[in-house]
């Protein structure tokens, strides 16, 4: 990661930290008998769309922190401390699915953008090795009756290099069963010959 996108980053957390403040201090302000918790998705968002997983739970405890202590403070008394603290854990669980779900729709959204790039230059070159074999196919091919080499635009080269170049093709070498025959034969002819030499 460059310092650019580090940038980036804090301006996301700080535009995300700083909204959340405010829906808290406004929930605060308007008291526990008016309902704001859905200002509190803004924030989530904001850090699900732009950052990492980690950073979004972390935005899910403060909003849930956040929410918890506005209600505190605007003077919302509970029988028991376990409503606060069930309400503050209902709040960090609506929030971090809400944020784990935004972030894992981003994430898809720029595979499929990627995926789309990548298809898009697969095309260009297919349009382009078409052309190519579109252009070799218009014009009569010279080969090297003596070294089997072609000739393409004034340049001889092999056909291994005819079609890396030209056509794109990936090669891999491999020795062919007649190849193979005829190399044992070989082989066996000069054990055979350097043995009746020895004899």
């Amino acid at each position: 990661m460059d310092k650019s996108d580090k940038i980036a980053r804090v301006r996301v957390l700080l535009v995300s930290f700083a909204t959340q403040a405010v829906v808290g201090f406004a929930d605060y302000a308007t008291g526990y008998e008016l309902n704001l918790d859905v200002l509190y998705f803004i924030p989530i968002s904001i850090c699900a769309w732009h950052l990492t997983r980690v950073e979004v739970i972390i935005s899910a405890v403060l909003g849930a922190l956040t929410w918890g202590y506005a209600d505190i403070r605007s003077g919302h008394q509970y029988p028991s401390h376990a409503y606060l603290y069930w309400n503050i854990f209902v709040s960090f669980s609506s929030l971090i699915i809400l944020g784990l779900v935004i972030k894992s729709l981003r994430d898809n959204l720029r595979k499929q953008a990627l995926a789309r790039r990548e298809l898009e230059k697969t095309l260009a070159d297919l349009r382009q090795s078409a052309e190519e074999i579109q252009k070799l196919q218009s014009k009569l091919q010279v080969v090297c009756a003596w070294t089997k080499r072609i000739r393409v635009e004034g340049k001889w080269m092999t056909f291994e290099e005819f079609l890396q170049n030209h056509l794109k093709i990936k090669l891999s070498h491999s020795i062919s069963p007649e190849a193979t025959g005829q190399f044992i034969k070989e082989v066996d002819e000069m054990t055979n010959s350097g043995q009746t030499t020895n004899a």
